[in-house]
């Protein structure tokens, strides 16, 4: 006989109640694997290349989730017993100290077992970088620290990137050793070839192609410059797979949103998620501030228990709009940051939807040079203002930050 189904208690109904307080829409950090709207086959790609040696670039703006990818699939390798060393570059004041701390944490985590930590390190450290004289320095708490002790101004580390190839050939010599899947993640890794140099393609090529037992994958925001290094007649050209991060499909993004609102019994009328997402212009965080702004104004002032306002296209403007203007201190300092010409672009870029933008009828229209724009454009782009957009052919200019251009458009663009 089947049971009858049990009924909610008093107790269920205010623990889901107390739930619904809770806003489910976060930014600004990396989002666990269960938190992420699709992106299930560029996370298994990712995951993939750390455990089987191979080697990535994942290109995608900033604000794309690049980051958070990243994170799921780190953590899906290491479950599968992959040992992963993960950097963002751009938090290194110098490639040297990227190079050290990617040998400090290899030879950590190659040293085996805890039993006699400190000999292991040192032993491993000196297996793996011998030729760079590493001196290690194991902390009270634990920590490990590596100095490469040879000269950096003379012989083979002349130049930084040589040593930080050096770095990556120690780290090939003790994934051979371990036997398991050892994968090095270099995050905005355009920094790495900007900072070293012309000659820095060719000296990380020529490292990382003769490596079989470590996985690489190196991301950029830069989508233009990780474009052109990985061209053909680039060093980087098929070296490895290259994969483009783009927003996520409208349907997943959509269900994802509506699913949150639900969590908040916020009632939503038809077309407010689809606003949500034009006024964010489909960047993944950008979409998270606004809907997590909509979803607090609907549920302001509500009791538990009670029914929250409707989610409305109104509502979701009146938001938009005072998000903008709440960020016009910092807005306001940025715009003051740029130099007239770059104003003016940035004017010329929202006004013509980005396109067709160093044409003569532009300049003409803004009265300026085509090469005044042409230099303004890439200065902004050089300073991740703006960004290249290129979809079924078309690459179209876009601000890097939607919420920067709305800014513009409302204040200063008129």
């Amino acid at each position: 006989m089947a049971s009858l189904p049990k009924m909610p208690t008093s107790r269920d109904k205010l623990s889901a109640a107390r739930t619904a307080t809770i806003n489910p829409f976060e930014y600004g950090r990396e989002l666990e694997p269960d938190e992420l709207a699709d992106r299930v086959e560029i996370v298994a790609k990712v995951a993939d290349t750390m455990l089987h040696g191979r080697k990535l670039f994942l290109i995608g703006p900033r604000r794309f989730g690049k980051t958070s990818v990243i994170r799921a699939a780190e953590l899906k390798a290491i479950s599968d017993g992959a040992c992963v060393l993960r950097y963002d570059a751009s938090a290194f004041p110098t490639i040297t100290d990227l190079a050290a701390r990617l040998a400090a944490d290899a030879a950590t985590a190659f040293a085996g077992s805890l039993a006699g930590a400190a000999d292991r390190i040192v032993k491993t450290a000196t297996e793996m970088f011998g030729r760079l004289q590493p001196s290690v320095t194991i902390r009270p708490d634990g920590s490990v620290s590596i100095t490469l002790g040879m000269d950096i101004t003379t012989g083979v580390s002349a130049r930084v990137v040589p040593l930080l190839s050096d770095v990556l050939d120690g780290v090939e010599r003790g994934a051979k050793k371990l036997g398991r899947p050892v994968a090095v993640v270099l995050d905005e890794f355009q920094d790495v070839v900007e900072r070293g140099g012309v000659e820095a393609e060719a000296q990380i090529r020529a490292a990382v192609q003769r490596h079989k037992n470590v996985g690489y994958v190196f991301a950029g925001s830069k989508t233009r410059l990780m474009i052109d290094m990985t061209s053909a007649g680039r060093p980087f050209y098929n070296l490895g797979d290259r994969e483009f991060l783009g927003p996520v499909p409208r349907a997943d993004l959509a269900r994802t949103l509506g699913a949150g609102f639900d969590r908040g019994t916020i009632p939503v009328e038809e077309g407010a998620l689809d606003e949500i997402m034009n006024l964010a212009e489909d960047v993944p965080y950008t979409v998270q501030l606004l809907a997590r702004a909509c979803w607090d104004t609907c549920r302001a002032s509500v009791s538990i228990g009670s029914t929250p306002a409707t989610l409305t296209r109104k509502l979701v403007d009146n938001v938009h709009k005072r998000v903008v203007r709440e960020q016009d201190p910092y807005f306001s300092s940025a715009w003051e940051s740029l130099t007239p010409p770059q104003r003016t672009a940035l004017v010329a870029l929202l006004q013509n939807n980005g396109e067709r933008l160093t044409s003569s009828a532009v300049a003409r229209q803004y009265r300026t040079s085509v090469s005044t724009l042409q230099s303004a454009f890439d200065a902004l782009r050089s300073r991740g203002v703006v960004r290249d957009d290129s979809v079924d052919g078309v690459t179209r200019l876009r601000v890097d930050d939607p919420m920067f251009g709305a800014w513009i458009s409302r204040f200063v663009g008129k």
